[in-house]
This record gives structure tokens, C-alpha cells and sequence, in this order.
């Protein structure tokens, strides 16, 4: 059912205007710290301040909501009730009429009697906060907006409750049982009653586990850990502070199997956690006609056939959404209903039986239907704690049961139901709307997703705003407030699309958090999606969505040589099964939506394999007609997908399956490489973490003729690739941005402005950082000379002369290679004695050192061809290729100790001799590179576990794919 409206602001402006990013606006700060007040509280109204923070988290998570009403009239930290019963049954009666929840496009004429939705119950539940204002003497307003007031409200009502239960005011958080109850229901008789028990018993595994947060304003609060407060207590376990697959299995039996008679008593199904009731929808005709009955279909739904859970909010109440579910002319029910008060779970119809919620028949077949208790409140903009936590175990024990995937492709609100047909497109619903914390609730439910930078186009993303006083995007007619939507625009910065209005209730200029699209192009901050048939955009600093890097993920496009395919908002088969059943067809029954995907767009699918068309044929009540009660099913096949802010359906035959690009450069243990081959360079990467590579690929060149030896240093610093070639004998620089993938041009170092000009040709070149500048280390006329770039100045510093510093003969060192501990830099390389020498920069204390390693590692014999370094901590490990093998030292600089040689060939089983080594550092392992016979291998070295793999083929299909022979290699550690 639909939601109230509400909202947020995030400093951005509507309709056109430029969405420029701004600080949120900084809340009023209270008196004092929460933490202070609930302490003052607890002190002046004699209860135990354990139990007042418990009752608040288990209310609001400690959120003051600034004021704002939840969708059952909560207000501030303590959750206190204040709902004008009169108002939301004015609110109802003026509301639209709901669509046909049934969904098959034919409503009964007994639509035209439907009822209204009936009004809420009043009561002392529903009015708290008057009753806690009138204790403690301070105006109800002070009592919504302030924290103080809303905690002293809230203790001084716990007190009363606490009195009027006839208990003492221990200090003993067990002794407060009742009053918790209480509290909850307004005033009912404490353990006696049913209503409230759930509350408390949460409130009580709160107090067992504690608890920590930092709010949206940024108050951090702590209750701690009390598990003897449950223990002396009569509270039951409902598996707070566990995850969702820890906690209790099931109460009910299931009811997959043959179709129960109307009317027969149904097992409760619903996790032990949860102390569930079961009140049946209305089964039953409407009048003589057995085809005019609500309000749900009789049927027998295993596992298989259910795909979907669908996240509705009423607009009724507990007491009244029963009764509307309970009464057959509202041909509406659902499988569950939530009350917000404390959690509690009521089933209506059993999950082998269809409910008639989502107004989609397609979605109504393969789903189970939760229902949220709220009220059509002016302003409600947020949903109780104990909603999001009692619907979440549900929804977790659902999709274990029935195999319902744990994203948000499956676990969908109402809103994101489409239309079956195009006249009923714009009368579908939009709760639960827009203040839906969708991150929280998947993170209960077990299924959020992990935050990932690596967006690349044609890759998967998650749209994953923080609902958070950081992000509150402008909606019309509501104060400024956490939102769980992105806003779409037709260009960068440009007008919005869609509809293009900021109405809370106008989807179609909004991805919501959870739902996933495909990039369709990336542009500095700003990122568009596929969309409803075209480019949308939103902007993204990274926090807005999550790439979806996972192995395994696709696509979907349609098939070549179509300009576009057709979209269908429901999942109907052919004519043909109808007939071969021998019971009608709807007319229409494959119908298209007034929407196409186009040629080379791509989607997201909510599963890899295509679902058959179906359709349950039921047409009375009892089952009496000719085909009642049976499963249609064709041969025509659809994939749903997420088309734009709802799902929807494409036929499997117009569209091909595609592998979504993912990019490896993003979060975990990575390396990125580069390589001279015959045909010019290189570049690629490997995620150990993923166990994915990023495949070779061609990079700019640098112009002038080709350099079959040109060769690279490589680092990496603040999300850039940093790469240096020389070539020609020519020192070149250029920088790949590894969130878009995108590489600079090259750029000549030896210019006036950069690094500047040479005397003589470059020969060698190497690199490492410090802080934030990068030191370029050449040998340019046998001499050693140094230029660095200071990435945080915008700026080159000159070359430098290391040799005159040092006072180092023309050729005196080669193979030179760099890398630098903290703020000391080494560089390497072979004198001419055939020994390494290692000189030293010590850039805090502004001094060099030079010396032979050989000395204190011992000597290597034979040629050394190569020289490769990375730093580690303190240490650095050096290690040189002679005669094609590799051996090892490592210094700890701060131990001042030299490890000897050790001989790494042998202990990775290297077998062909090597040409060219580069090294670098990963997690807890070294990365070796070598080229042998004109290919790249890798080899990795685990200190955390101490030991070492064989070497590995990167050029092998399965990993970074087929080049040119290579001559040369360079590696970074990320």
C-alpha cells in the first residue's frame, strides 16, 4: 500500500539547475550529549539508564529524526506516540483508490463496493507522548523536538508504568520487565499482555549484547553489554545481536503440497524468533456469482515457484489493515502485517496461497507480501526499529526457505512492481517510498552490498547513497532529511528526466539504494546508468553507488541486428498453453509495455536463467470451473530485469546474455604491470583477493619510432597509476586513473616546466614515493640524476646529480633500481666491480649514504642481470637476477640487520632462466614478475603462511591473455 510522503536535502538544485554538492546543513545541537541526557534522565526519574537507552534504541536507534512524525506517529529518540486518529481517517477517505491488487487487469464488479480502508483504533498506545508530556509538565511540541524533553518524557513514562504495575524502582534492569511491556502498549497489564511482550524482549537482548552507534547527527552513544539483566528477567530470546541465518528456525510446518480446502487451518510459517499469530484473510464470495470472492487465490506454491518478496506499508494501521484484509470486497490481503509498536508478526495467508498485493499478477504468483503498519500521517518520514528488525528475520527466514536471492533484484518494495499493462502503469503504488532505509534493512537481512569504487562501463553498479544527514536529497513540501535515492538527469548537471518534478511520489527520476544497472558512461564525477531506454545520470563522489566487481556477473543486451526489443510489464505464456489446457486466455495476454531497449544498452537481470510464461488460472471461488486452479505454462521464456526504478520483463529470445566487464583494479590485494612487447606496450592488472586479472591491453605510445627495448618504472599513489618509460633514450611520464581505467597521454619529462632538459641520452630509469612526490631516478651519460614530482604542490622539481653528490664516476652503477622506507629512499645497482651498491637519501635528515651490500650479505656468483627492490615495513628486499636465477637479501633497517642470500628459484621450482625480474608487494606477499622466452610469469611469496607458489603463466587464457613476445616489465604493488 502506498506511503506517506516526506523528506531530505542534500544542497542540490531541481529542474535544470546545476546539483552542486554542499556540507549538510548542521543540525540544532542539543544541551548536552545524548549519552549526558539519558544519564540525567535516568538519575531524576529513578530508572535504570541501561533500560532507558535499550527502549530507545529498540524505538529510533537513538535518532532524534529532528522532529519528524515515523509512519506510525514516533516522535524524537524515545519513539513517544502522538497520532490524531481523526486526521488519518480524513486522510484515507480523500486518498486515490487503490489499484487491482488482484493484478490480471480484470477487477470485479465488486470494486465498485469496495469499502473505505478502515480508520485506526484509538487508544492510549497511539498517544504516549501526551501522557509523557503531562508527567513531566512541558509542552508536547517540546517533547517532539527536543532530545532532553523527549528523554525525560520517556523515563518519567516508564516510572508511571513501572508504579502503576505495583513494582518497586529497582536499580535492577530485570525489575523493569513489566514496565517495558507497557511502555510499548500504552498501558496494558505488563506480562499479562501480549502486545508489547515482543518490544520488551528485544529491548532485554539489547541489554544483553550492548550496543554502540554514532547517530546522523553525530552523537555517539554506547550501552553496555548487561547479560544478567536477560537472565533474571522473564524476556524470551528473539536472536538480537545474531545475524539472520544464526537465529531460530521455524515455527510453522510449510504448506507446500496438495491445495488446502478454504477455510482450514493454516500453520503459522515464521522463524522462532518471532512470536507469530495467524489471522486469516477474508476467503469468501462477494455475492451468488463464485467468480466475484476475495481476497486471495487458493493454491499450492512450493519453493520453485516463489521468486520475490514484496515490502509494502499500509495506510491503516495494525487493527485496521485486519479488518480491511478481512473483509472479501477489498480483494486485497497479504501474506503478513507488521505492527510497528513492537514488531509483531500476524500472518493472513499461507505462502502456498497467492495474495493479491503487488496489482501485478506475474509478481503476485511468485511472491510472499509484507505488509507495515503505518498511517496516512502529514510529514511521516521514517519507520520504527521494530519494523525493519521483526520484517527483517521474516524476510531472511522467507528467502532461506524458498531460495529468494538476498539483493534487492528479489527483496523489493511495492514501488518497484511494474505496471502488468500500460493503462495501469501510473496507478501503481510507491511505498514504502522514499524514507525506507533500504542499506539498514539489507544489512539485517544479510544482504547489503560491500562498498566497491572499481565503476567501470559496461560493469554492474549499486546504487548505495548513506541514508545519513551527509546525503539529503530536496524533495517538494518536506523539511531536509536522509533519503535512500539517487536523482537522474538527463546530462551531467542537466535537467532531471522523467517526470522531473522532486515529489517524493514521482519515481521516475530516481534509482533507489540496493537496486542495481549497468554503466553506461563515466564522466568525473558523474555516472550514467541504462535507464528506462536511455542515459540517466547521477552524481557520484563514490559514496552514491557500489560497483558490483564480483566474477560470475552479466548482462543483458539485445541480440544483434535488432533496433530495439520490446518490454513487457508481465510474464504471461503463449496462446498456445492456454489451449492445451483447455481453459481461456486473457485479452489481451502478451501485451508490450510503451517502452523499448534499444540496440546496445544493457541491463541488469534478476536471474541468468530465463523464467517460463505462467499464469494461475482461478476463476472461482471453489474451484468449480472447468482448468480451476491450475498452472499455465508455455514455452515462451522472459528474463525480468531492472528497467528503471521498477522491474520488468524482456523475452529471452530478443536478447543475448552477456559477461558484465568488471574491474579488477578495485578493492584487494593488487598488482598492475607493464611490458614491452614487438608490437609496442602493454598494460594489465591482477586482484588476488577476486583470484580475477584484468586482461593486456594496448597503451598510448609515445610517439617517434618504436624502441623494441623500451622499458618502464611504475608506482602507484592516490588512486593514480604512475608510470615512466624510457624510450629512445628519451624520459617519458603518463598516469592511468584506475577508478575510470583511463590513461593520460605521455608527456615529455625533459622540458622546461617538468623535469627539464638532458645532456645525454637515458639509459635506465627507476622510481619510488615518498609522502606524496615521486622520485625519478635515470642514468643519463653513466651519471646518476634525480627529478621528483610533488603530486600535493602541483609541481616538478629539476633533475638533481647523485653522482656529484656522491662523487661517483660516469658508469659507476647500472641496472639500477629504487624504493624507499617512509621518508629514506634506496637506490640500487651493480658497480663495476660486478657488486651492488646501495645509496641512501635520508630526505628528513637531508644527508646520502653509499656503500657495498656484498659486504654484509655475502657474495653472488655469477653475472648479475638485473636488480629489483620493494620496501616492506621497515625492511627492504632486494633481489638480483644472476645468471637467470633469482636470489634474495633482505635489510631490517630497523633491527640494522642483512639477511643473506637466499635462493628463490629454487624454492618456487623455477625451471627456464629469466631475462627480466620486477617485484613488488602485496598483503602479506612478495609479487614476482620475469619474463623467460618472451612471456610473463609470476610467481608469489607468502610470509604470513611462509611459503612460496610455482610460477604461473600470465599470458595463459585464464589469466591476463595472449600478447606479443615481451622484452621488458614493470610492476606495482596496489
Amino acid at each position: 500500500m502506498a506511503a506517506a510522503a516526506s523528506a531530505a536535502a542534500f544542497g542540490m538544485a531541481a529542474g535544470g539547475a546545476t546539483f552542486a554538492v554542499a556540507a549538510p546543513a548542521a543540525p540544532t545541537a542539543p544541551a548536552a550529549g545524548l549519552q549526558a541526557q539519558f544519564a540525567a534522565a535516568a538519575k531524576e526519574f529513578k530508572v535504570p539508564e541501561s533500560i532507558l537507552l535499550a527502549v530507545s534504541y529498540q524505538q529510533t536507534r537513538w535518532e532524534s529524526h529532528q522532529g519528524r512524525p515515523s509512519t506510525t506517529g514516533n516522535y524524537n529518540v524515545m519513539g513517544l506516540t502522538q497520532v490524531d486518529v481523526a486526521a488519518v481517517a480524513a486522510a484515507q477517505a480523500a486518498a486515490q483508490p487503490e489499484v487491482d491488487l488482484r493484478g490480471d487487469g480484470t477487477p470485479s464488479t465488486a470494486r465498485e463496493a469496495a469499502p473505505a480502508p478502515a480508520a485506526p483504533v484509538d487508544g492510549p498506545a497511539l498517544h504516549t507522548l501526551e501522557a509523557a508530556a503531562e508527567l513531566i509538565g512541558r509542552p508536547a511540541a517540546e517533547l517532539r523536538e527536543n532530545t532532553l524533553q523527549s528523554i525525560r518524557g520517556g523515563a518519567a513514562l516508564l516510572a508511571e508504568q513501572q508504579r502503576a504495575a505495583k513494582a518497586p524502582q529497582s536499580a535492577d534492569p530485570a525489575a523493569w520487565y513489566g514496565a517495558v511491556i507497557r511502555f510499548s502498549n500504552g498501558g496494558s497489564d505488563g506480562q499479562g499482555s501480549a502486545e508489547g511482550q515482543e518490544f520488551a524482549d528485544r529491548v532485554f537482548g539489547t541489554l544483553k549484547v550492548g550496543a554502540t552507534r554514532t547517530t546522523s547527527e553525530g552523537q555517539r552513544l554506547t550501552l553496555a553489554a548487561d547479560p544478567k539483566a536477560v537472565a533474571h528477567s522473564p524476556a524470551v530470546d528473539r536472536g538480537v545481536g545474531r545475524p539472520p541465518a544464526a537465529q531460530d528456525g521455524s515455527r510453522g510446518a510449510g504448506t507446500t503440497g496438495a491445495v488446502a480446502a478454504a477455510g482450514a487451518a493454516d500453520p503459522i510459517e515464521c522463524p522462532a524468533a518471532l512470536g507469530c499469530d495467524f489471522k486469516p484473510a477474508a476467503y469468501a464470495q462477494n455475492n451468488a456469482d463464485v467468480s466475484n470472492f476475495g481476497n486471495y487465490s487458493i493454491a499450492a506454491r512450493g519453493g520453485a515457484d516463489i521468486d520475490y518478496i514484496v515490502i509494502h506499508d499500509t495506510e491503516g494501521g495494525y487493527t485496521g489493515s485486519l479488518a480491511t484484509f478481512q473483509n472479501p470486497k477489498s480483494l486485497a490481503s497479504a501474506h503478513y502485517l507488521l505492527r510497528s509498536s513492537d514488531g509483531h508478526v500476524t500472518q493472513m495467508v499461507a505462502n502456498k496461497d497467492i495474495a493479491w498485493h503487488a496489482g501485478n499478477k506475474s509478481l503476485n504468483m511468485h511472491s510472499v507480501g509484507i505488509e507495515h503498519e503505518g498511517y496516512a500521517l502529514s510529514g511521516a518520514s521514517w519507520y520504527s526499529e521494530q519494523l525493519y528488525q521483526s520484517s527483517a528475520t521474516l524476510t531472511r527466514y522467507l528467502a532461506d526457505r524458498f531460495g529468494v536471492p538476498l539483493d534487492r533484484e528479489h527483496i523489493i518494495g511495492h514501488d518497484e512492481v511494474p505496471g502488468p499493462v500500460q493503462s495501469s502503469v501510473n496507478g501503481m503504488h510507491w511505498d514504502p517510498g522514499t524514507f525506507w532505509d533500504w542499506n539498514h534493512y539489507m544489512d539485517l537481512v544479510g544482504g547489503r552490498v560491500p562498498a566497491d569504487r572499481g565503476y567501470v562501463v559496461g560493469g554492474r553498479i549499486t546504487i548505495n547513497p548513506p541514508f545519513s544527514n551527509a546525503y539529503r536529497p530536496p524533495i517538494n513540501n518536506v523539511a531536509s532529511q536522509p533519503a535512500n535515492f539517487v536523482y537522474l538527469h538527463a546530462s551531467p548537471a542537466g535537467p532531471l528526466i522523467g517526470n522531473a518534478t522532486l515529489n517524493a511520489s514521482d519515481w521516475s527520476d530516481k534509482a533507489v539504494a540496493g537496486s542495481s544497472y549497468v554503466v553506461a558512461e563515466i564522466q568525473g564525477q558523474w555516472t550514467a546508468i541504462w535507464y528506462n531506454g536511455r542515459k540517466a545520470w547521477f552524481w557520484n563522489d563514490g559514496s552514491m553507488a557500489s560497483a558490483d566487481n564480483r566474477p560470475g556477473q552479466y548482462v543483458l543486451t539485445p541480440k544483434a541486428g535488432l533496433g530495439s526489443v520490446a518490454v513487457y510489464g508481465r510474464s504471461y505464456p503463449e496462446y498456445g498453453a492456454y489451449a492445451a489446457l483447455g481453459v481461456p486466455a486473457p485479452d489481451p495476454n502478451i501485451v508490450a509495455l510503451d517502452y523499448t531497449l534499444p540496440a546496445g544498452q544493457q541491463y541488469v537481470p534478476a536471474t541468468t536463467t530465463p523464467v517460463p510464461g505462467a499464469f494461475y488460472y482461478n476463476p472461482t471461488i471453489n474451484g468449480s470451473a472447468p482448468g480451476d486452479r491450475s498452472w499455465v505454462q508455455g514455452g515462451v521464456t522472459y528474463y525480468p530485469i531492472r528497467y528503471n526504478h521498477r522491474l520488468a520483463f524482456v523475452s529471452s529470445a530478443d536478447v543475448d546474455l552477456v559477461p558484465a566487464k568488471t574491474d579488477v583494479l578495485a578493492s584487494g590485494e593488487r598488482v598492475q604491470l607493464l611490458a614491452q612487447t614487438s608490437s609496442g606496450p602493454v598494460n594489465a592488472g591482477a586482484n588476488y583477493t577476486r583470484g580475477v586479472w584484468e586482461k593486456y591491453h594496448a597503451i598510448p605510445a609515445v610517439g617517434g619510432p618504436a624502441d623494441p627495448n623500451q622499458s618502464f618504472a611504475v608506482l602507484y599513489m592516490g588512486s593514480w597509476l604512475h608510470a615512466v618509460t624510457v624510450a629512445n633514450g628519451h624520459v617519458y611520464t603518463a598516469d592511468r586513473n584506475l577508478y575510470t581505467g583511463e590513461w593520460t597521454p605521455w608527456y615529455d619529462l625533459q622540458v622546461n616546466g617538468a623535469a627539464g632538459p638532458l645532456s645525454s641520452p637515458v639509459t635506465e630509469v627507476t622510481v619510488a614515493a615518498t609522502g606524496t612526490r615521486m622520485h625519478v631516478v635515470v642514468v643519463s651519460g653513466g651519471r646518476l640524476l634525480e627529478a621528483a614530482a610533488d603530486y600535493s604542490a602541483g609541481r616538478w622539481y629539476p633533475w638533481g646529480d647523485i653522482s656529484g653528490v656522491l662523487g661517483l664516476s660516469p658508469g659507476a652503477l647500472n641496472r639500477i633500481t629504487a624504493t624507499a622506507n617512509g621518508n629514506v629512499m634506496h637506490i640500487n645497482g651493480v658497480g663495476t666491480d660486478g657488486k651492488i651498491y646501495s645509496a641512501d637519501a635520508d630526505y628528513d635528515r637531508g644527508v646520502w649514504g653509499y656503500g657495498d651490500i656484498n659486504g654484509a650479505v655475502g657474495p653472488l656468483n655469477g653475472t648479475i642481470t638485473g636488480l629489483s627492490a620493494v620496501a616492506v615495513g621497515s625492511q627492504q628486499h632486494v633481489l638480483a637476477l644472476v645468471d637467470g636465477r633469482i636470489k634474495q637479501a633482505t635489510a631490517d633497517y630497523a633491527a640494522g640487520t642483512w639477511n643473506g642470500w637466499g635462493d628463490v628459484s629454487a624454492v618456487t621450482g623455477q625451471t627456464a632462466p629469466l631475462t627480466r625480474l620486477a617485484v613488488t608487494y602485496t598483503g602479506n606477499s612478495l609479487r614476482l614478475f620475469g619474463v623467460s622466452g618472451g612471456r610473463v610469469y609470476n610467481a608469489n611469496g607468502d610470509y604470513a603462511l611462509g611459503r612460496w607458489s610455482g610460477w604461473m603463466d600470465t599470458q595463459a587464457p585464464g589469466a591476463a591473455g595472449p600478447i606479443d613476445p615481451v622484452t621488458t616489465v614493470a610492476v606495482t604493488g596496489i
